[in-house]
C-alpha cells in the first residue's frame, strides 16, 4: 500500500489543481457572467405590447357607482378581444398588460343590488329559477348595450360613463 500512496501525490487544498477540481468552483466563477447573460436576453427577446392601458370614472344618478364590473368587447371583423375590470368608488382601470388593442369596443356595465329582494330567472319556460340580485345598471349599459368607445394610441383611452337609472338608487 506504501508504494501506492507514493505513487499518487496528495492534493494541498490551496493549490490551484485542487481548485479547479473542486465541485461548483467553475459555476461560482461564471455565475455573474450567466446572469447578465440571461438578463440581456430576456430584455432583449421581449417585445412591447400592442395592449394599451384604459380607466375612467362610472357614475349612478350623479354618484360614483360603488362597485360593479365593466367589460369591453371588440366589434366588427377580425379577432375577438375582451377585457373588463371592477369598479370601485366610482373607477376602473385595465392595466396595459391586460388593456385593449386599438378599435371600437362594446361596453357592458354590471352592479347587482345585494340589497334588494333577489329576482327569479329562468332558463326556460316553466323550467326551475335561480334567485339573483337585480340589477341596478338599465339594460342599455348591459344585456341590450349599443355602447360603444374607441380606444387609439394617440388618445388617453379614458372613458367616463354617466347612467341615469330608472330605480333612482
Amino acid at each position: 500500500m506504501q508504494e501506492l500512496s507514493a505513487a499518487m501525490p496528495a492534493l494541498d487544498p490551496s493549490s490551484q489543481q485542487h481548485q479547479q477540481m473542486t465541485p461548483g468552483a467553475s459555476l461560482r466563477r461564471r455565475a455573474p457572467s450567466v446572469l447578465a447573460l440571461a438578463l440581456l436576453t430576456a430584455f432583449a427577446c421581449s417585445k412591447p405590447s400592442d395592449r394599451l392601458a384604459v380607466s375612467g370614472q362610472v357614475m349612478l344618478n350623479g354618484a360614483p357607482l360603488d362597485s360593479g364590473s365593466i367589460r369591453f368587447t371588440s366589434q366588427g371583423e377580425g379577432r375577438l378581444v375582451a377585457s373588463g375590470a371592477m369598479i370601485q368608488g366610482g373607477i376602473y382601470s385595465i392595466p396595459q398588460a391586460k388593456g385593449l388593442l386599438p378599435g371600437t369596443y362594446q361596453v357592458e356595465i354590471y352592479s347587482p343590488d345585494n340589497s334588494a329582494p333577489p329576482v327569479m330567472i329562468r332558463q326556460a319556460p316553466g323550467g326551475p329559477g335561480i334567485p339573483v340580485a337585480p340589477e341596478r345598471i338599465p339594460p342599455e349599459y348591459n344585456s341590450a348595450s349599443n355602447k360603444t368607445i374607441e380606444v387609439s394610441r394617440e388618445g388617453n383611452n379614458q372613458f367616463d360613463f354617466n347612467i341615469a337609472s330608472q330605480r333612482g338608487k
